[in-house]
Order: C-alpha cells, then sequence, then structure tokens
C-alpha cells in the first residue's frame, strides 16, 4: 500500500482483501474502491463504503465509469473517510481513478496527468488524453 494524498491510498494485491479487518483497523481506512474483472474480491470485515467497478483496464472506462469513481472518491472524503483505491491486479491499475477524482475537483488536467505520472504510482503513465478532455468536457456540461 503507498500514500497518494492526505486520506487516499492505493494498493493491489489478494493480501489486503483476505486480511481487511486488521488491515482497516491498523489504518482507518473504511471504504474501498475496487477494480476487478468479472467479479469484486471478498473484503474480510467491515466497510463503510464499498464500490467495485468491473473494470480493469483504464481503456475501458467510459465517461460514467469514470465520473462514478471519482464521485465516490470524493463522497468518501467528504464524509471524513479514508478511501483505498486497490485493484487486484495492481495498485498501478488504480491511477485513472484519481485522475478522475481532481479532475471532478476542478484540477488542471496537465498538472493532473503530470501527477499521475510520479510517484506513488509507476511511470510513465500512458492514457488517452483525448478521453480525459472529453471526461472533463462531460463534467463542466453536467455542472451547468
Amino acid at each position: 500500500m503507498t500514500w497518494v494524498e492526505e486520506g487516499i491510498f492505493a494498493a493491489g494485491g489478494d493480501h489486503i482483501p483476505s486480511t481487511w479487518e486488521t488491515f482497516a483497523h491498523q489504518t482507518g481506512i473504511s471504504a474501498v474502491l475496487h477494480l476487478a474483472q468479472d467479479k469484486p474480491a471478498v473484503f474480510q470485515g467491515r466497510l463503510e463504503r464499498f464500490l467495485w467497478l468491473d473494470v480493469e483496464q483504464e481503456a475501458d472506462a467510459d465517461l460514467q465509469v469514470r465520473e462514478l469513481a471519482a464521485e465516490f472518491i470524493h463522497a468518501s472524503r467528504e464524509a471524513g473517510l479514508n478511501v483505498l483505491l486497490h485493484c487486484s491486479s495492481g495498485r498501478h491499475r488504480t491511477r485513472w481513478t484519481y485522475v478522475a477524482y481532481r479532475l471532478l475537483l476542478g484540477d488542471r488536467l496537465k498538472g493532473v496527468l503530470r501527477a499521475a505520472a510520479e510517484k506513488p504510482w509507476m511511470g510513465p503513465y500512458h492514457t488517452d488524453r483525448t478521453l480525459w478532455d472529453a471526461y472533463r468536457t462531460h463534467m463542466q456540461s453536467r455542472d451547468k
């Protein structure tokens, strides 16, 4: 597990879901955005908030899925919860959810993409910038 920013962490693999109760108690994390294809991992223990997305690759996340991920992170943080971005196939696959969240907050795309290419993520960050431009436009039009 790694720290992304205040209240947001990223992790991957199968260890955390299988030891969730102890992990959550030690870290204070109580919300999980989980990415896994076909079916979610079973998090053994209590969660205050949980969102499973049947998406493993960023390219498979359409505008609505990106919005859903961003809103889940935002609502969890607004509720004062620490959030774990988790993918069984590796934490680097959760990076797009963080990008969606930062864009929802109104951050500039260039800065967000630069941050997504730095630690704690694995660089370089290969992404479809035109899809992020479309997402940003979608979010702006939604707010009007």
